[in-house]
């Protein structure tokens, strides 16, 4: 049965999100490897869906590919609506997995705001430079490997465990009520996906642009 081309990419960024979200929320047997979990979790997904959907898996990221024009506006706005789906799936059946019930938790007492606001934006400019970088030279299959060793590595030294991802934090905000922190963590990773869309413009497009005048020489 033939299915229309944006359908199958919403579902396949809708599945990649759930499962991904799945292993931040079910990682009570195994508490101690969650880091580890969940990055492979996350290179996995993209191994699984990138070449039906481009593997976005992330509003910030669609929303950077929008902004190059990689993306149009409808496949943004459905890709936004299967990452979100996605994400509460992924929220309700890691809590069935752990045999808990969904219980709002509060954010630790007297954690830095401006440190949260930091390092979400760093965690998200650093993922998509990655992805950009690395697919702008051909090297598009390393993505899946860099994006999982990035989350790995920056959820050990940012204060949100690097969740680098409004679809996430839209799961972590079902579960804790949407309040004024996961907001902010929100904005933090868009405005990460703008510092990053900002570095490809100054930095990554001049130099294709010098290679293409080289070769027409």
């Amino acid at each position: 049965m033939k299915m229309n081309t944006l359908i199958r990419k919403a579902i396949s960024e809708t599945v990649g999100v759930a499962l991904f979200v799945t292993s931040i929320v079910a990682y009570n047997f195994n508490s101690s490897f969650h880091n580890l979990v969940l990055a492979t979790t996350l290179g996995l997904m993209i191994l699984l869906t990138a070449t039906v959907s481009g593997g976005h898996l992330n509003p910030a990221v669609s929303l950077f590919m929008f902004a190059r024009k990689s993306i149009d506006l409808t496949t943004l706005i459905a890709y936004w609506i299967a990452q979100l789906l996605g994400a509460t799936l992924g929220l309700y059946l890691g809590y069935a997995l752990s045999g808990a019930s969904v219980i709002a938790q509060s954010a630790p007492t007297g954690i830095s705001q401006s440190g949260v606001f930091i390092g979400e934006a760093l965690a998200t400019t650093v993922l998509i430079m990655l992805i950009v970088r690395l697919a702008s030279t051909k090297r598009e299959s390393l993505i899946p490997f860099a994006v999982a060793l990035w989350v790995f590595a920056a959820s050990t030294f940012t204060l949100t465990g690097a969740q680098a991802n409004p679809a996430v934090t839209f799961a972590l905000m079902i579960r804790d009520g949407f309040d004024q922190n996961h907001l902010m963590i929100v904005l933090a990773e868009f405005v990460g996906a703008l510092v990053a869309l900002i570095y490809v413009f100054l930095l990554d497009s001049p130099v294709k642009g010098k290679k293409k005048s080289a070769k027409k020489k």
